[in-house]
């Protein structure tokens, strides 16, 4: 509740769900239940986000289509900004009958109605390229943009004729001048409608340097110059001496995103984590972030990653945004209550190891309600005649996942020893 309406951008990059990639939570998901995870978390999603918020989530082929229907039911089909397609590697596999080259990322709004009525708030800076002023117009640096566009309307239906040659122009077939042929005539006496370089081309309209900035520019669809799957692995190699994550997403794919979406000060999600490119690249660029991840690795690989950056770390995007270091995180965890368990099973290699922890569980853990203790007892003899593995699959069903953790209106249950100063701290952490 206390993060309710207050997220201005999500970011996620969810497990695709092809059986081999680094999603470590289960073995594999088939697709229905991918779907329900998927569900849940983007429901409590959208309840995070600011009414001018959005969410960013990337994805491959493998479930694209499907997150796509699921997103417009949880957001509104009309809520539905673009699939961005990023190029993430520029390598070819050779094996494949085509080779696959890119990533979607489907963007959504809270609100479409809120960006179209500003629509300026969501772009990228424009720089000065392309720009000059070859005429010494006092307004300064110009560039001619073109001055048809598509579509036809009767009102931008006209002749615009060359005032050097003579020359009558009218809209191509289907197309039509942007502006109606009073205000064409307005831009004509204000010096804004130029005919080419040399004057003997077709009419352009001038877009003014300092227009530019204010306005800024329009990201397209296509990414390909936002870095790839390899610049994002060689700046984990850079940070820690080796490889230790696998997928992660380069700096500047984020920083594009938190430019586009984002100014100063707003807080950033990333609910899947995993190597903390979201938070680095957060964190450099001086917004506020929250990210979310279950899996060990958050100790070794985000926490210290997030440190470096602190630190003053010169890799990714740190040289563009004049990254020297400074700031701090918060780092907490859920207090454990049948994860011990999960824990332990994953981590037993033999049975009588596993027979242990099962007296343990039945003893002092919380059984599946489904399950009485006592046909644990009589089946005993069927469990030693499994492989180690299908014992521990056994043990896993035999526990109640909804308990894994402590619940927040647990935590003064002395059962559950938590202590004085993380009770304080989790009041502070829900604010309530």
């Amino acid at each position: 509740p206390r993060f309710q309406n207050k997220i201005k951008c999500i970011y996620i990059d969810v497990p695709y769900n092809t059986g081999s990639d680094s999603f470590n939570y289960n073995d594999s998901f088939n697709h229905s239940t991918w779907l329900v995870f998927m569900k849940n978390r983007l429901e409590i999603a959208k309840k995070l986000l600011r009414n001018d918020g959005s969410i960013w989530i990337s994805i491959d082929d493998n479930e694209q289509a499907y997150l796509k229907i699921l997103m417009d039911e949880i957001f509104g089909k009309e809520n539905f900004c673009a699939d961005i397609l990023w190029n993430s590697t520029k390598s070819v596999t050779n094996t494949a009958l085509i080779s696959v080259a890119h990533t979607h990322n489907l963007v959504y709004f809270k609100s479409m109605n809120y960006y179209i009525k500003n629509r300026n708030e969501f772009r990228l800076p424009d720089d000065a390229s392309g720009f000059s002023n070859p005429d010494n117009d006092s307004r300064g640096a110009w560039k001619a943009d073109p001055f048809q566009v598509g579509g036809w309307r009767p009102n931008q239906q006209y002749e615009i004729v060359n005032p050097k040659t003579g020359k009558i122009y009218k809209p191509n077939p289907g197309c039509s001048w942007k502006n109606d042929f009073e205000h064409f005539q307005q831009l004509l006496a204000d010096n804004r409608i130029v005919f080419g370089k040399t004057g003997d081309s077709g009419p352009q309209r001038k877009r003014f340097l300092t227009e530019a900035i204010e306005r800024g520019k329009v990201a397209k669809t296509w990414w390909d110059d936002v870095g790839t799957t390899t610049e994002a692995t060689k700046e984990i190699q850079k940070l820690f001496g080796k490889s230790i994550f696998t997928t992660p997403k380069p700096e500047r794919l984020i920083e594009r995103i938190l430019t586009l979406a984002t100014v100063e000060g707003d807080i950033v999600l990333d609910n899947f984590l995993g190597s903390g490119t979201t938070a680095a690249v957060a964190h450099k660029m001086k917004r506020q972030y929250i990210g979310v991840e279950q899996m060990d690795y958050i100790e070794t690989v985000t926490i210290e990653r997030l440190k470096k950056v602190i630190g003053g770390e010169g890799g990714g995007i740190s040289k563009a945004v004049n990254w020297s270091g400074g700031g701090s995180f918060i780092y907490c965890e859920l207090a454990k209550l049948n994860q011990n368990f999960v824990e332990e099973i994953q981590a037993a290699r033999d049975s009588d190891t596993l027979l242990k922890i099962k007296d343990k569980m039945v003893e002092s853990g919380y059984i599946s309600y489904k399950i009485f203790p006592a046909d644990i007892d009589a089946a005993i003899d069927d469990f030693k005649e499994l492989t180690l593995e299908n014992q521990q699959r056994f043990l896993m069903e035999l526990l109640d996942k909804n308990l894994l953790y402590v619940n927040y209106c647990d935590m003064d249950d002395a059962e559950f020893r938590i202590s004085d100063a993380d009770k304080k701290f989790s009041r502070s952490f829900y604010n309530v």
